[in-house]
């Protein structure tokens, strides 16, 4: 798949960063010297202390449409212009500016880097931010939370502790800051395909490919705590007097342009975002089937607020096993993430809950360990995820899946590990990896045969 940012309108790069890779690069005013990482299709420098987002000097454009003058100077000021173009055309256009010596860069794309990672927004029925140990975060924003107990968020992260496999990485400094708490939301556990509980009767649904948002009657605010800033028009839709729980979404296959818009201030793009409803817990007590309806008769078709953004996702119930199997075939044939199973008659749980249900397809794969990443939190001193390459020579980090028996004794440098992971990011790199084991009879890494649509950033014909 060819890479759209190797040459934008005729122009190409003065230097060339595959991703995940990093250069370092000399200041313009001191003698400091900064690392720029590319992720996927946007960039990062790293100083002194920690991993920022490149910030437009206009402010509030999306992550992947931002520069400054280190890396117009490391990639050329007329690429940089093209770029920012074609990544946010309905923004502020930028204005060339007065060229300047070209930055000294040399290419580390070999050498471990000890970085600050901010608090890791976690994989899972519920995604927040596409963010493991390969991938940069932006800065942290000011934080707005949610109603809830100190108490509930420590059951959160317990229960969630149980599921890491499916978490992006659980080496993270993802403890919310004191005086602020995560909403108490429903999580699902996993059904399996074969020795799962028996789904007739269960209300299923399509696992939507957005970003997990609590609405507390006056804004978003994600599931570790953190405020979204939508434009007052598209909060204006709702009601002040419920809570809902839901995905912003922009579509199948496209979480990271969805994750640069929700994260973006009053983002023009909102315009591309629905709020996908799957649940009122201010309504918590009743049983499923009178949420359901009560939702219907709100956000649904004809119903007191409905609306082309705000909507109710859609339920049918499941006739047996193998009618949700051919469903499960049926939405990732056209580009869908997976499903969900809803337990009939359940209320709502602000926790980890067997009432709720996940299904999705993965993929295994083998990669060669090229070094260590530092653990953080819980996990300073040992392993925090292992640095690895893939068959295609793409470079990713694996920090789920780890015991602590492992990251105190990880696999040798050179040696075949098997991970586990659900798609491909457009630039194929694996989203969210999961540590297996180590591959002993092989000796040399072999990557995963993923169909177009299980490609971030694709869709398949018909897909919303």
């Amino acid at each position: 798949m060819a890479d759209e940012l190797a040459e934008i309108d005729g122009i190409k790069p003065n230097i060339w960063l595959d991703d995940g890779q990093e250069r370092e690069v000399s200041s313009q005013t001191s003698s400091s010297v900064y690392k720029v990482k590319r992720t996927g299709d946007h960039y990062y420098w790293r100083g002194a202390i920690r991993w920022v987002c490149y910030r437009y000097s206009t402010g509030g454009s999306p992550i992947n449409a931002r520069t400054c003058k280190h890396l117009k100077s490391l990639l050329g000021e007329k690429y940089e212009l093209a770029r920012l173009r074609m990544k946010n055309p309905d923004g502020p256009q930028p204005k060339a500016g007065r060229s300047k010596a070209p930055s000294k860069a040399k290419s580390t794309p070999k050498t471990p880097v000890k970085r600050k990672r901010p608090a890791d927004e976690e994989e899972d029925d519920d995604e927040e931010i596409e963010d493991d140990d390969s991938k940069a975060p932006p800065a942290k924003r000011g934080r707005k939370t949610a109603t809830s107990s100190s108490k509930g968020k420590e059951k959160q992260k317990t229960e969630e502790g149980a599921e890491e496999e499916d978490n992006a990485s659980d080496d993270a400094e993802g403890e919310v800051p004191a005086g602020k708490s995560p909403p108490e939301l429903l999580l699902a556990t996993k059904w399996d395909i074969e020795t799962g509980p028996d789904p007739t009767g269960w209300w299923m649904s399509e696992k939507l490919d957005g970003v997990r948002t609590f609405y507390d009657g006056t804004t978003f605010i994600s599931r570790l705590g953190n405020a979204f800033t939508p434009p007052n028009w598209f909060l204006d839709k709702l009601p002040k007097d419920l809570t809902l729980d839901g995905e912003l979404y922009g579509g199948r296959g496209t979480f990271q342009s969805t994750v640069s818009i929700v994260k973006t201030v009053n983002s023009v793009h909102w315009k591309n975002i629905s709020f996908q409803i799957f649940d009122i817990p201010s309504r918590g007590d009743e049983p499923f089937e009178q949420r359901y309806e009560f939702l219907q008769k709100m956000f649904g078709e004809n119903g007191t607020h409905a609306t082309d953004q705000i909507c109710v996702v859609q339920h049918e119930v499941a006739k047996d096993r193998e009618h949700v199997l051919d469903k499960l075939k049926e939405v990732e044939s056209v580009g869908g993430e997976g499903l969900m199973l809803r337990k009939p008659g359940s209320v709502y749980e602000g926790r980890r809950s067997g009432t709720l249900l996940k299904i999705k397809t993965f993929y295994d794969a083998e990669a060669i360990v090229t070094g260590y990443a530092p653990g953080k939190g819980r996990n300073k001193g040992i392993t925090g995820a292992l640095k690895c390459r893939m068959e295609s020579g793409k470079l990713f980090n694996v920090g789920s899946g780890l015991s602590d028996k492992i990251r105190r004794q990880p696999p040798p440098i050179g040696s075949i590990i098997t991970y586990r992971f659900q798609e491909l990011t457009r630039d194929g790199v694996p989203r969210f990896p999961s540590y297996v084991g180590v591959a002993a009879d092989k000796d040399q890494p072999k990557d995963a045969e993923i169909p177009e649509h299980r490609r971030a950033g694709t869709s398949a014909s018909g897909a919303a």
